[in-house]
């Protein structure tokens, strides 16, 4: 079976700009991190959903647009350059790394902070 890496992050941010704590542990796999210029979120799902959860709390009007979504071939790892809206005054460029397992999980997911 082939993953679909650019389908998987698609819904993924899709989960992410809904605030779904629930459903963003779903996408993680059970053994998973997050990692970015702020902190590091595992080893486990519900680890990084909580983390996350944290960052929705904290600023509840942030949400994420996807800019590209990178793929090679059968490979279970893409790039995807999104903006991070904080607020209307901020927006973050973020490059996130993303790999998933054999089952299209995510087992980490590293974003940098363009500078």
């Amino acid at each position: 079976m082939s993953v679909d890496v650019v389908g998987l992050t698609t819904e993924y941010f899709k989960v992410w700009n809904a605030h779904d704590v629930a459903g963003i542990e779903a996408l993680h796999a059970a053994t998973s991190t997050l990692h970015d210029w702020d902190g590091t979120h595992g080893p486990t799902a519900a680890d990084v959903s909580k983390g996350i959860g944290g960052i929705w709390t904290a600023v509840p009007t942030i949400k994420i647009e996807v800019v590209d979504i990178y793929a090679c071939g059968s490979d279970l790892t893409c790039v995807a350059n999104i903006k991070v809206i904080v607020d209307a005054d901020t927006t973050l460029k973020i490059c996130d790394v993303i790999e998933y397992d054999a089952a299209g999980k995510v087992v980490s997911l590293n974003a940098y902070l363009a500078k």
